[in-house]
């Protein structure tokens, strides 16, 4: 996925556009979901709680998750 700041974001599973449009346009949405939950998840996961190496972690995870996270 790509944002309309330029961030890209791969999806956590391939979606492809075959049969009726209203089939596989819900299945690019769920994808969607899936996958900015998958990344939250990991930022979650990976938050330095000392915040030595915040900058690094901030870096390393898509800006939807930085968000999220950082203000939990």
């Amino acid at each position: 996925m790509w944002s309309a700041e330029k961030e890209y974001v791969a999806w956590s599973e391939p979606v492809f556009a075959r049969g009726a449009v209203e089939y596989w346009l819900g299945n690019i949405e769920g994808e969607m979901r899936r996958t900015l939950y998958d990344e939250v998840k990991k930022g979650l996961e990976n938050y330095p709680e000392d915040g030595r190496y915040r900058d690094e972690w901030f870096f390393e995870c898509c800006a939807q998750s930085i968000l999220t996270v950082d203000l939990t």
